[in-house]
């Protein structure tokens, strides 16, 4: 009888989980020292794999900053989008679901720490800014003209909600706990009012 033998070589590829594992590394490494610190050579050897196989998933540093960016986009946007369908109160509903993404329930400390550098590159970086620009946004329906009370308290909350967004971004401890929950509170009043 014969019987086949596997080896590292003969293993079958799994190139989404490889892909995975190589934004892994790479949010681990900005989150260490920021984009300067992405390497296709340091992202390789943090994630175990050979500088060729990490070419072949991202061809620069350029293209794996951007997947990273846009991974991280595509978690706030199911979580926007989850946010939505899960509110059965149509009016301002798009507004507390960009609420309750954004701030409710801040990211784990890894997550803020690698969107801190994310967003901190975009700051110094036009071209940065430029390409990752959210298309996003277009959910939340901002209007230009003619708009209701109802649609600025939908604005004020958005602005609000970055605001809140950037003091958890930059780990700013001048609103205690208890005045950060009583904010939330009332921005998710204010988008039913």
């Amino acid at each position: 009888m014969f019987r086949a033998v596997t080896s590292a070589h003969q293993r079958k590829k799994q190139p989404d989980v490889i892909r995975a594992q190589l934004l892994r590394a790479a949010a681990e490494l900005v989150t260490q020292g920021g984009t300067q610190a992405v390497t296709l050579e340091a992202v390789a050897a943090h994630a175990g794999v050979t500088k060729g196989g990490l070419q072949h998933h991202f061809k620069s540093k350029q293209l794996l900053l951007d997947a990273l960016f846009e991974e991280m986009n595509r978690q706030f946007v199911e979580s926007f989008h989850a946010n939505i369908a899960e509110d059965p109160e149509a009016h301002g509903r798009e507004a507390r679901a960009y609420l309750r993404a954004m701030v409710s329930s801040p990211a784990n400390s890894e997550q803020i720490r690698g969107l801190r550098a994310l967003i901190g590159s975009m700051m110094v970086e036009p071209d940065l800014r430029e390409r990752w620009n959210c298309s996003w946004q277009d959910d939340l329906q901002l209007k230009s003209g003619e708009v209701s009370p109802q649609d600025i308290n939908s604005i004020i909350c958005r602005l609000a909600t970055d605001g809140l967004w950037f003091a958890d971004l930059i780990e700013d401890q001048g609103i205690s706990p208890e005045v950060r929950a009583a904010v939330i509170r009332r921005l998710e009043e204010l988008t039913r009012e």
